[in-house]
């Protein structure tokens, strides 16, 4: 499987590695810790499969080259409850809504391909702290991250596609980025 990402600036991608490794230190789930080369990140979009790699990564650079980086406010603390998946959650902006309209427009041909969670009117964009969690580790997770919980701020600086891949129990054992590209710096004249 593949996935198209946005990355965030180091300050708040060590603030999630910091919870990642405390989820982990408080034996409540290590599974984001222990997914190699992992990027915290909000996810575009998947794919079960990309044809044509080398051509989607032309295009992906392309098309990035002119999209701006995108300021986002992260002030909820959430869970998927059927999956066990803790999250933050930025406020929706028009902005965020229209990254993700107009690359999913722009990549149309890969539609077929597409994890329905990902696509436009189904999407939720959110970054993940933990994944697999039973009803008792979504509240102890989230018992961890509430104490210390602020809202945070940070800008989407980067995109780049994934490469996941999984092992015998279809569990996720690496995330690769196999091609990214900076997104455009805002100037304030």
């Amino acid at each position: 499987m593949y996935a198209v990402e946005l990355f965030f600036e180091e300050e708040f991608e060590k603030w999630v590695r910091n919870i990642w490794k405390g989820l982990k230190d408080q034996n409540i789930s290590s599974n984001m810790y222990d997914i190699s080369n992992l990027k915290p990140h909000i996810t575009l979009a998947v794919y079960r499969d990309i044809p044509s790699m080398e051509s989607i990564c032309r295009r992906l650079s392309t098309y990035f080259d002119s999209v701006m980086e995108l300021e986002l406010k992260f002030d909820v603390l959430a869970s998927f409850p059927a999956t066990g998946t803790l999250f933050i959650d930025p406020t929706v902006t028009e902005d965020l809504l229209k990254m993700h309209k107009m690359y999913h427009a722009e990549f149309s041909d890969l539609f077929e391909f597409s994890n329905p969670y990902y696509i436009p009117n189904n999407w939720v964009p959110h970054c993940t702290l933990a994944i697999r969690l039973s009803p008792e580790q979504i509240l102890d997770a989230m018992k961890y991250c509430y104490k210390d919980f602020v809202p945070l701020r940070s800008k989407i600086i980067e995109v780049g596609i994934v490469k996941l891949e999984y092992d015998t129990n279809n569990i996720c054992i690496s995330s690769s980025t196999i091609a990214s590209n900076k997104l455009k710096v805002k100037t304030n004249l």
